[in-house]
């Protein structure tokens, strides 16, 4: 008998703001499925009871974390696939996981705005080592680009070039949506407007844990969500807004 290779699958996130709502995010996908190897990077042990992470200094900017995911993760990482999270990105529906992931080495939900190179949102991404390992090593001369148009749009070319697959837009539509929304299950979603309906059972254990940053920068992406789906929790948003002005 042959024998086979399953591919290994791990899991990374990294947060120093949103630390109770992405600790969240991850233990979801812990029991939606198995990983080989969980990366979280942090500068809170606390905030993450039970875990191990990669004690980082606070992120103070997408630069730092753009370079975190295209080059430190490359040194971490072990297994064959990596799941990158986030708290606002992560697995919705276990169930419509699908076995062809593992034959692309990029798969994010598919931008609306490009006609060519749609594919696509790093928030909550598949990736494989191949492509983690080929991405640390092009020249990311601006780290203030984000992170997976790097990888998706501006090195595309010659990430295939060296053997890379990006997955179709219809892969990556069953995989994850973003904006707009979609008719049918995904197995994920990234995007701040999805979590009043994410959260729908307990809008304000989320109204709670998002941090002033957000609050400030980001209420307006929710707002419309919850004061459909939750009045009271969109109530206190605002007063916490108000609070914050």
């Amino acid at each position: 008998m042959i024998k086979t290779h399953k591919p290994t699958l791990a899991i990374a996130i990294a947060d120093t703001d949103m630390h109770v709502l992405a600790h969240q995010a991850l233990r979801l996908c812990l029991s939606a499925m198995h990983f080989d190897q969980v990366l979280i990077y942090s500068d809170q042990p606390e905030a993450w009871p039970g875990l191990a992470l990669i004690e980082i200094p606070p992120l103070r900017s997408m630069a730092e974390y753009n370079k975190l995911i295209v080059k430190d993760l490359a040194v971490r990482l072990e297994c064959d696939f990596v799941l990158v999270v986030q708290y606002d990105g992560f697995i919705l529906n276990a169930d419509q996981f699908s076995p062809h992931f593992y034959h692309y080495d990029y798969i994010g939900a598919p931008w609306p705005n490009f006609e060519q190179y749609e594919v696509g949102n790093g928030g909550f991404s598949w990736r494989s080592k191949r492509l983690v390992q080929a991405a640390a090593g092009l020249d990311y001369a601006d780290e203030t680009e984000a992170e997976d148009l790097f990888i998706c749009r501006t090195k595309r070319d010659e990430l295939e070039n060296l053997g890379c697959r990006f997955a179709p837009k219809a892969i990556a539509a069953h995989f994850s949506v973003e904006y707009p929304a979609v008719p049918f299950p995904t197995f994920g979603f990234h995007g701040i407007f999805h979590l009043p309906s994410v959260y729908r059972k307990v809008p304000d254990f989320l109204v709670e844990h998002l941090s002033d940053r957000v609050v400030k920068a980001r209420s307006n992406f929710l707002l419309p969500a919850l004061q459909q789906l939750a009045p009271a929790s969109a109530l206190r948003l605002q007063e916490r807004l108000a609070g914050l002005s």
